[in-house]
């Protein structure tokens, strides 16, 4: 959650004087706006706007939480990665989760929940991503259909401990799915809704 700008002890906000688009396609819209520093020097600053909110879907099932490796173009290799994408015009966070589920995965979605709001690079991306947890049915029922430009390969099943010994072995490094979980441990721990 952002700052707010009154609380006391915040740092002073770098002000927008300008939106300039340098780049825009379906996925969204790159920016490289003129602003102002907190001491009113003029500037540069880069950022990304997703055309629409991003997902984040951490699975859940009786072989415990599933993973997807997911051929990254940018860093050259496959990334253990939760399921993740964009939520249609009209989807809610959940709808998209439950699509972006079946599409990478190959898993269908029983119950989902959104559990809270994550911005992936914050020096970056303007946009935010949901965190939905997911309860899935047992195994892939159906063939992944990913997108064109996607590469996955089948849904890797970890403990919650196995989930622990990955991440301090360094075997996921996907910063959003690394948020996602620590969301998902936070949730875990919160007192049940008695309504």
């Amino acid at each position: 959650m952002p700052i707010d700008q009154e609380t006391p002890g915040s740092p002073a906000p770098i002000r927008r004087h300008k939106a300039i688009e340098v780049f825009g396609n379906r996925f969204g819209r790159l920016y490289n706006d003129d602003v102002l520093s907190p001491a009113g020097r003029p500037g540069k600053y880069l950022r990304w706007q997703w055309a629409h909110t991003g997902v984040v879907v951490v699975a859940r099932g009786p072989a415990g939480i599933a993973l997807v490796p997911t051929y990254r173009y940018p860093l050259g290799a496959a990334s253990l990665e939760f399921p993740r994408g964009g939520c249609e015009v009209g989807e809610s966070p959940e709808e998209a989760a439950a699509r972006e589920l079946r599409e990478e995965a190959g898993l269908i979605a029983v119950t989902t929940r959104d559990i809270g709001l994550l911005h992936a690079e914050t020096g970056l991306i303007e946009s935010g991503v949901h965190v939905v947890s997911a309860t899935v049915v047992a195994g892939p029922v159906e063939a992944a259909r990913p997108e064109v430009m996607e590469s996955v390969a089948e849904p890797v099943w970890v403990s919650h401990e196995g989930m622990l010994d990955l991440l301090g072995q360094g075997g996921v490094t996907c910063g959003v799915t690394l948020a996602a979980f620590a969301l998902v441990l936070a949730a875990d721990r919160s007192p049940t809704d008695p309504s």
